[in-house]
């Protein structure tokens, strides 16, 4: 009883998070969010500069990118999709086209960009309203993940506290038995 008070005394104070905290908690499950620039990718790769170069004038000219995709990109992974990668997260590109990725604006189709695999065709649109709310709804269970966790660190502090402070001190129950009958 005195301890679950004291715990309570203890425990009663407040667990702030700070941002630099929830920054360094994000970036180490940078994976499960969308980057700060919140866009869907589609990508097509080519196999050579000419290709490449060919279809972006005839997509710049009006021309789809999803089905230009579907028929010429090699890249098995996107090309049933059109190229649709999904929700853009920084890192998860490769290199080179994750630097162009950023740097392009809605609906704006990239020059080739050339990579060890082939060449590149890169387009960014605006993600759905459903996407960002989904985003804002993970960083808010990581950010209570991390107070729970921070939570669970100040009770076993406080626990250890209590252990290397607290006199612990048995009655001797022997003293209470009278001698004649061997019953309290």
């Amino acid at each position: 009883l005195v301890l679950d008070e004291l715990l309570k005394d203890r425990l009663r104070a407040k667990v702030e998070l700070s941002q630099a905290e929830l920054d360094a908690y994000y970036e180490k499950h940078a994976h499960q969010l969308l980057a700060p620039l919140k866009v869907q990718v589609s990508q097509m790769l080519l196999n050579n500069y000419p290709a490449a170069k060919d279809l972006k004038k005839q997509i710049d000219a009006g021309g789809d990118f999803a089905k230009f995709a579907q028929r010429y990109s090699i890249d098995d992974k996107t090309k049933s999709k059109g190229g649709d990668l999904g929700p853009y997260r920084k890192g998860l590109l490769n290199p080179d086209v994750d630097a162009i990725v950023q740097t392009l604006r809605h609906g704006v189709i990239s020059e080739p960009i050339k990579t060890d695999a082939g060449y590149y065709l890169v387009k960014v649109s605006p993600l759905e309203k459903e996407t960002i709310q989904a985003d804002l709804a993970t960083r808010e269970r990581l950010r209570q993940e991390l107070l729970a966790d921070k939570r669970r660190k100040q009770f076993e502090e406080v626990i250890a506290d209590i252990r290397t402070k607290a006199t612990v001190r048995l009655a001797d129950a022997s003293r209470y038995i009278t001698e004649d009958t061997g019953k309290p």
